[in-house]
């Protein structure tokens, strides 16, 4: 099982990431940071920080686009911000 590693200082610079500048992606992400992100894995994190490196049009393109992603990780956090239900197995506990 993949640790939860988020201690404060990490846990309060990934909330500070997730403010965005695009007022759409700020209120979807302040949603997704107080349901999803202190119980996020290894795995959910680094494909949150990927996410997070991408520009703000590039990034509300993914969200409100139904496509999907390469890595399941990143569909995940895609889908949650979509509003979705957790998709891969290990993710149940974070509905």
């Amino acid at each position: 099982m993949e640790s939860k590693s988020l201690d404060s200082t990490s846990l309060k610079r990934m909330e500070w990431r997730c403010r965005r500048g695009m007022l759409e992606l700020d209120l979807l992400f302040t949603d997704f940071v107080k349901q999803y992100l202190p119980n996020l894995s290894d795995l959910q994190i680094q494909a949150l920080d990927e996410l997070l490196d991408l520009p703000d049009q590039q990034l509300w393109n993914l969200v409100s686009d139904s496509s999907s992603l390469k890595s399941q990780h990143q569909e995940q956090i895609i889908v949650w911000l979509r509003g979705g239900p957790a998709i891969l197995s290990g993710d149940a506990s974070l509905r």
